[in-house]
């Protein structure tokens, strides 16, 4: 039976079907082929193929006449010529060569799975940068993107439920950030807070184009470990700022002590010396007169100064500033200081602990105080030399106190966080007596 009679025969379905398959799939092999960057007789060998089965099919698509085939199916009578010589082929050497060529085909399909396990390809590529944590993407200067992987893909619908199109629309979505070595680099929290995201943009060159790269990081530990030490920074400026303050009183105990310390050694030779000198009235031919009339002098001496020392209560306001000194705070004031007083302790009171939470919250060195008088009283603005108060003002501890402390006495106190911590304290020009024991 010639491939001519075949066509004519319930062989011609099943014949035209596999080169039919055949030839589709060497057309997918070539290209992918070509999409692959195979060499060029790999590429050359699979059109070849592909051609030669395109022949296969085409000669015998030209003897089929459908205007002389009967509503059956049937070849028509009398039966048609042949119109190539190709078809005049015997029928099995149509079938041994479609044999070969499914078998080249399976060949060619496990050449093309090894050489992409071993060789880099555009789909290899593209499963590997979908694989990675790290989120990528290149856009075009007009805001289109042009590529772009499942992580970064995710972190676009996480943050803005939509799908990178335009990265510039994505890059507005965003908080702001800062410049690290000319690149625009923000750091995001996802809404539900389960991880923190660097988002960096900068320009990469590619061939002869310019593309903006955008590449999301993973940083939910290094924020946190972040956090952490500036939790431990700030305990750490607190632990400072006490050991300042005991350093400075533990000098004023030392000196304390040390200044008791000779007072009792001085009593103590006070008391021997009297002793010495009941003896001595009572025998004065048993001592040396002028050795104990100079030990007499000298302890009096002492005791005379000691007793001219001025043991009056300190000034507060003097204290609050040598407080401030010991550390590190300085503290500048302008306008009407107010005299001994009510007042003047309240201002006080005051300055220190605007000093105190300027070393222990902002880590600040300044601290300036605006003094104002009118008919109504007396007004004190401080302000703190740190930047802005992030978060709400919650008063506790010594501001709490303080505040106690002008309500006791019949004044208003407001605190404010913006432009800086400012703490202002109106008092009335005249404070009860019982309220600080003194009327003013």
């Amino acid at each position: 039976m010639t491939i001519h009679e075949a066509i004519f025969s319930p062989l011609r379905q099943p014949m035209l079907g596999i080169l039919y398959l055949l030839l589709t799939a060497q057309m997918a092999l070539f290209l992918l082929s070509v999409r692959d960057g195979r060499r060029l007789r790999v590429r050359l060998c699979l059109l070849m193929q592909f051609l030669l089965t395109f022949a296969c099919l085409w000669f015998p698509l030209l003897d089929i006449d459908s205007n002389h085939m009967q509503p059956d199916g049937s070849a028509p009578f009398p039966f048609p010529e042949a119109r190539s010589a190709v078809t005049l082929l015997p029928f099995w050497a149509l079938f041994l060569y479609e044999a070969l060529t499914a078998v080249l085909v399976a060949a060619a399909v496990f050449d093309m799975l090894r050489y992409r396990e071993n060789h880099p390809t555009a789909e290899s590529v593209k499963e590997t940068m979908d694989n990675l944590p790290v989120g990528i993407a290149f856009g075009e200067a007009d805001g289109t993107v042009v590529f772009h992987n499942l992580s970064m893909s995710e972190l676009s619908r996480a943050l803005t439920d939509k799908d990178i199109h335009d990265w510039r629309r994505f890059r507005d979505a965003l908080p702001e950030g800062e410049e690290e070595n000319g690149d625009d680099v923000r750091e995001v929290t996802l809404p539900d807070s389960s991880a923190v995201w660097q988002i960096s943009f900068d320009t990469a060159e590619v061939g002869k184009e310019s593309f903006v790269r955008l590449t999301a990081t993973d940083i939910t530990e290094e924020a946190a470990v972040t956090r952490e030490l500036e939790e431990k920074n700030r305990k750490l400026r607190e632990l400072q700022m006490r050991m300042k303050l005991y350093n400075m009183q533990a000098d004023k105990i030392i000196t304390a002590q040390e200044l008791l310390t000779a007072r009792m050694a001085v009593h103590r030779e006070t008391g021997s010396i009297l002793l010495e000198c009941r003896h001595y009235l009572k025998d004065p031919a048993s001592y040396d007169e002028e050795k104990l009339l100079a030990a007499l002098k000298n302890t009096n001496t002492y005791l005379l100064r000691e007793y001219e020392q001025d043991d009056t209560e300190r000034d507060p306001l003097t204290d609050t500033f040598e407080r401030a000194r010991a550390i590190g705070v300085d503290v500048t004031l302008t306008g009407p200081i107010p005299p001994d007083g009510p007042h003047r302790r309240i201002l006080a009171a005051a300055i220190g602990e605007c000093a105190t939470n300027t070393v222990k919250h902002a880590d600040g060195d300044r601290v300036s105080a605006e003094l104002s008088t009118s008919d109504d009283g007396f007004v004190y603005t401080l302000r703190s030399g740190s930047g802005p108060v992030a978060g709400e003002i919650r008063e506790s501890g010594g501001l709490q106190t303080l505040r106690m402390l002008v309500e006791q006495n019949c004044g208003a106190m407001q605190t404010k966080g913006f432009p800086c911590f400012t703490l202002t304290i109106r008092l009335p020009r005249r404070i009860k007596e019982h309220r600080f024991g003194t009327d003013t």
